[in-house]
């Protein structure tokens, strides 16, 4: 009796060995796949591979493939009767060790590496597949490109309750279900131009508690800030940039394969960002975008209740068209609501509300709220500008206005303006005592005085005073600014405010733009 069982258990640990290497043919020519050894254990209902590799090559031409090769794959709790008799794929685990996964550059970035008629062609071992759960556990990432290879990330991923219902012909990514996916990457690099990669210390994802964790973001240029308009051969602006944290809660991780990213709240902690750009090159003439054509671009739905930026240090410098030195000005303890936060109307939100709070150069503090129209893109803007100390402008105006402040404090300047994509119109309000600015002119020496044309702002043009006392009306400015369709939409919004600033002086319109 026992020689019979185990000639039995031989036959079907055989039939079974046979079946997997069958199957595992039958998905040629797109994806081959081998392993060089199988554990069978019937009593268990448990198979393990040992040195599982997988190419999948969706052109069949042998120069561009994804390759995964696994120590061991190990599929437990698996119906045998079904996997023979009905074409069903069902057990307990997958658990896939030690991968090691090279992801080819040129299948990348042809986003489809999938075609739609690649299971037309394959004779399909399974018509379903169903895993309570699996697990590929230290995962080493790899991007192939010109026969080099180099790391993205490393981590696990689990998914549970994967079933993959009636694989046949009209087969896709959007017929994989799952209930939850957890995910743990750490050390991602990646390359998004020839400019910029992107690196991350850690990336947690959790479906079934809806949340998503990344520590350490950073934006990463690979050229210096000079090299980089020197190679585009014109304005760019160089950004170098790091976020501690962030964290997005209330995720509908289930919508993302969708290409909807709903969420309740975005947190974004501790960023730190460093933007120049090199004015001496020549400028694009192409349109730029206005705020909600930078959302429009997102290649996704966004639907989130809140998105925070907290205490954030953002530095622009930029290097005049004429003069030797650069000028820079820096925004401290920058903070930014928005709600919602979305690309698009719908019945439920048709505006983006920002809240703006920030010190200027540590010398006073601006706030402003932003009203976004997602119908027209029309922006209603209203803020103040308080208790700020002139002189610390000084890094920004000398070398970029070409002007010194001398002396002086806006005790408050109240805005309020609305902006198209063609004008912005509205009018400032301020107050400021003891102010004196000289105008400079370029020598060949530097910058120096220029001593008529500050005389003329000390005495005619810029009173040295305007407090509470005066009359409002001669402390109004009116905004009435058409929109350089070439400029960043920062600078549209700049110059609205200075064209204000500029109209509240008598002979303001003297004065350079």
């Amino acid at each position: 009796m026992i020689l019979i069982v185990i000639a039995v258990n031989c036959i079907l640990r055989s039939l079974v060995e046979k079946k997997l290497r069958t199957s595992l043919q039958q998905c040629q020519p797109f994806i081959k796949a081998d392993f060089s050894k199988a554990h069978i254990n019937l009593f268990n209902a448990s198979v393990q591979l040992d040195s599982l590799h997988v190419s999948y090559d969706p052109e069949l031409k042998q120069q561009h493939t994804h390759e995964i090769n696994f120590s061991a794959a190990t599929i437990s709790d698996i119906h045998f009767f079904k996997l023979f008799t009905a074409k069903k794929f069902e057990a307990g685990s997958l658990q896939l060790k030690d991968a090691k996964i090279k992801l080819d550059n040129y299948l990348l970035n042809k986003h489809d590496t999938l075609p739609a008629d690649v299971l037309k062609k394959i004779d399909l071992p399974f018509k379903t597949v169903s895993f309570n759960a699996v697990e590929i556990k230290d995962a080493v990432i790899f991007e192939k490109k010109n026969n080099a290879c180099d790391t993205i990330c490393t981590g696990s991923i689990t998914l549970n309750d994967l079933h993959l219902p009636e694989i046949n012909a009209a087969f896709s990514k959007d017929s994989i279900h799952f209930s939850n996916i957890q995910c743990d990457l750490n050390d991602v690099h990646y390359r998004i131009s020839d400019y910029y990669s992107v690196y991350l210390k850690k990336f947690y994802l959790n479906s079934k508690d809806s949340v998503i964790q990344i520590d350490a973001l950073k934006l990463v240029p690979l050229v210096s800030k000079l090299e980089l308009g020197e190679k585009l051969g014109r304005q760019a602006d160089h950004i170098n940039a790091s976020i501690n944290t962030i964290e997005i809660s209330g995720l509908d991780a289930m919508r993302l394969r969708q290409k909807k990213f709903i969420a309740r709240t975005i947190k974004i902690k501790n960023t730190s960002a460093y933007i120049f750009r090199d004015r001496r090159l020549p400028r694009s003439n192409n349109k730029q975008p206005m705020p909600l054509d930078y959302l429009k671009q997102i290649p996704f739905d966004v639907n989130v209740g809140e998105l925070n930026l907290n205490d954030a240090e953002v530095t622009s410098e930029e290097f005049p068209k004429e003069g030797s030195r650069s000028g820079y000005i820096k925004l401290y303890h920058l903070s930014v609501t928005m709600k919602p936060f979305r690309n698009h109307a719908d019945k439920n939100a048709s505006n983006i509300v920002s809240n703006i709070n920030a010190s200027i150069m540590n010398a006073g503090n601006i706030h402003a709220t932003i009203d976004l129209s997602l119908l027209n893109g029309t922006s209603v803007i209203k803020g103040a500008i308080d208790n700020l100390n002139l002189p610390p402008l000084n890094a920004s105006a000398e070398n970029l206005g070409k002007f010194h402040i001398e002396s002086g404090v806006l005790n408050h300047l109240d805005f309020q303006f609305t902006a198209t994509d063609t004008k912005a119109t509205g009018q400032v309000v301020g107050e400021y005592h003891d102010l004196v600015i000289d105008r400079l002119k370029l020598t060949n020496n530097g910058l120096k005085k220029a001593k008529l044309a500050s005389f003329l702002l000390h005495k005619i043009i810029i009173p040295k005073n305007k407090d509470a006392s005066l009359d409002v009306k001669n402390r109004t400015g009116k905004i009435d600014y058409d929109r350089d369709a070439t400029r960043l939409v920062t600078s549209y919004y700049l110059k609205a405010l200075l064209d204000g600033i500029r109209d509240s002086f008598a002979f303001g319109f003297v004065l350079p733009k």
